[in-house]
């Protein structure tokens, strides 16, 4: 897991660093819980600044017994996609879970890591759409030239690259960047908007790991982890902006009614 750190930032050369980095989220980071048979899994999630995040998990067995489960890097995206179908696979004692699924309309699979399944309730679950922040963490990336869209799982594209079910493989025309410095190790990375065709995704790429210099228009390939963030329906609301074109103004119209 050391390079997922790398990507946001963060280097963990040695045992003794990743343990004080998950001491250290385990202590400043807002906690939640999770309700599972017979068990309860607890989540840290420590916010460093810039949409950047360390999550801990600890899992409590039914007889009170709790016990380190994960520690992993995150980034909270700017943009929601809609995941349907969709399906949720979770290892409790791992503290993970993973979310296969289309985005909807296309043919588009996506596997991701569920960072915040501890944050949102059980009936976020229970939906035949998920709205979810997808963000891939770039283990290394490339600038180039010109090139072709694609997007591929790692195990597929590059089997002897690939470490985790969620890495993902991509190439896309970059529609926006933007510099960011980790606040904790103030390493600088890019928060990078691509055009994959029919998928558009944010990747967070450390300076260290990027080759080429980044541009509007220029295409970049990178290796990502992909995790991504559930929508709660109060989320959604609050980072809407503008007009709704989906709705009619008459419906505007009537919400201001009186009623005799």
């Amino acid at each position: 897991m050391d390079a997922t750190f790398r990507a946001i930032g963060l280097e963990l050369p040695s045992r003794k660093d990743f343990n004080l980095l998950v001491e250290r989220a385990g202590d400043q980071g807002e906690p939640t819980c999770l309700q599972r048979r017979g068990a309860v899994l607890h989540g840290r999630c420590w916010k460093l600044g810039e949409g950047l995040e360390v999550w801990t998990m600890l899992y409590e067995s039914g007889d009170g017994e709790i016990f380190y489960a994960d520690c992993r890097p995150g980034f909270r995206a700017r943009y929601a996609h809609s995941i349907r179908p969709w399906a949720l696979t979770e290892y409790a004692e791992e503290g993970e879970a993973l979310v296969h699924g289309y985005v909807s309309e296309t043919d588009v699979q996506v596997l991701f890591e569920l960072q915040n399944f501890t944050e949102v309730g059980l009936d976020e679950f229970r939906v035949e759409t998920l709205y979810v922040g997808l963000c891939g963490l770039a283990y290394r990336a490339r600038v180039r030239a010109r090139g072709a869209a694609y997007w591929q799982q790692l195990e597929e594209h590059a089997p002897e690259r690939a470490i985790y079910e969620n890495d993902w493989s991509l190439c896309g025309k970059v529609l926006a960047f933007r510099e960011l410095r980790n606040p904790l190790s103030g390493r600088q990375l890019y928060w990078v908007h691509l055009d994959l065709e029919q998928l558009r995704l944010e990747a967070l790429v450390n300076h260290r790991s990027l080759r080429g210099t980044l541009e509007v228009g220029a295409w970049l390939e990178a290796d990502v982890w992909l995790q991504g963030h559930v929508l709660d329906r109060r989320t959604l609301l609050s980072r809407y902006e503008g007009v709704d074109w989906a709705c009619s103004p008459a419906l505007f119209w009537q919400a201001l009614r009186r009623r005799n």
